[in-house]
């Protein structure tokens, strides 16, 4: 029987080739194994396509956030406000740093708002990580850059799920996702829209943050240089050639993909209008305009218990599930961490969202039997 997984990579016949062409002349030594012309064309195409400035290329989303806040040289009294619905590495890396952590709510379809984030600022706040949480930009995107530009406050855009996301401005112009804030990093894991098996970008404005980044990801070394010198403390969080290679065949797929994606998140509403229209489910609310990745298809549950849904689910061989669960400010390390602070909304984060199975392994008949099973799901 098919399994039907959340969220899985995909390779083309046409990718593969590709991919093994590049491989087998890399291990000819037609080509570098580390340090080679793969990696700086996937930095140049993806900064490109972003429409960035720069990229620096590393070997996860983990390591470019790390990279990051110590680029961005905080004090240990700075803070940093992060969603409290976002994967806990958004979080490690500010603690790692030593650096303050302030954990806020999301609102209704996992976005942060513009009045959240100012009710949270502080004078230590120094920057703030909004996550495009599932592939869609927050509504109030623009709103929060405004914000952070007037308070001298550094954004960063966590993109991990957002490879070709777009929103749209009040004078109707479209940015993609890692264009819009200050820093940027996105993640190429092996569930990813865009996907090297482990990887990550850094993408920023500045010249000067760049460069100090690509120094941090590198041991330190200057970068450009053909001496070594050794120029800060960094580490070794190159992404490898191989990785290169994979990143730059999955680029070169990103918007057939998610074209596709689109194709199939407009099935999933039309099987289930009928639970849509009388609120037994509501999806994320895309503002008009703006591109959702789709990197899942999440669905709020309003008259049933997420567990007991993903429970059923799964006897039918439907993996769906439940990210992040459970909410930041619950982990057992943050709960009571010196450095971590919660600021709870008027309207706390409700944990009552299931992904629906969404990639390119899923075809329409198959979308036509997850909501078949989830409407039995339903009515049990």
């Amino acid at each position: 029987m098919k399994k039907y997984f959340s969220a899985c990579p995909y390779f083309t016949q046409r990718q593969i080739h590709h991919i093994l062409k590049e491989t087998r002349s890399m291990l000819r030594g037609d080509s570098k194994l580390s340090m080679g012309e793969a990696v700086v064309r996937f930095e140049n195409e993806f900064a490109a396509y972003c429409k960035a400035n720069n990229a620096i290329a590393t070997n996860s989303c983990t390591s470019a956030l790390d990279v990051v806040f110590k680029a961005l040289e905080l004090k240990h009294n700075d803070e940093v406000i992060v969603p409290t619905q976002t994967f806990f590495a958004n979080a490690s890396s500010v603690l790692a740093n030593n650096i303050r952590l302030r954990l806020v709510d999301v609102d209704k379809d996992f976005m942060l708002s513009a009045h959240t984030i100012e009710s949270a600022i502080t004078p230590q706040t120094k920057a703030i990580v909004i996550v495009h949480f599932a592939g869609l930009i927050s509504p109030d995107i623009f709103a929060i850059a405004t914000l952070c530009k007037q308070r001298h406050i550094t954004l960063i855009e966590d993109c991990s799920h957002a490879h070709g996301a777009i929103a749209i401005d009040s004078k109707g112009k479209s940015h993609k996702a890692g264009s819009i804030g200050d820093i940027a990093v996105f993640s190429f894991y092996s569930t990813k829209i865009l996907t090297c098996g482990e990887g990550g970008m850094i993408v920023c404005k500045n010249k000067d943050f760049a460069f100090t980044c690509r120094s941090l990801a590198n041991r330190g070394l200057k970068p450009y240089e053909e001496q070594e010198q050794f120029i800060t403390l960094g580490s070794n969080y190159r992404l490898p050639e191989f990785s290169a290679i994979m990143g730059l065949s999955g680029l070169a797929a990103l918007e057939s993909q998610l074209a596709y994606r689109q194709k199939l998140s407009l099935a999933y509403k039309q099987y289930l209008h009928t639970f849509i229209k009388n609120k037994t489910i509501s999806p994320q609310a895309i503002p008009s305009g703006f591109r959702h990745s789709f990197w899942r298809f999440i669905i709020f549950l309003h008259k049933h218990s997420p567990d007991n849904i993903i429970k059923y689910l799964k006897s039918y061989h439907i993996y769906a599930d439940a990210p992040y669960k459970p909410l930041l400010h619950k982990q057992p390390l943050l709960a009571n961490h010196p450095l971590v602070s919660y600021v709870p909304s008027t309207q706390p984060t409700i944990e009552n969202h299931i992904s629906l199975p969404i990639h390119m392994g899923i075809k329409l008949k198959d979308v036509r039997f997850i909501t078949s099973k989830l409407k039995e799901a339903f009515n049990e």
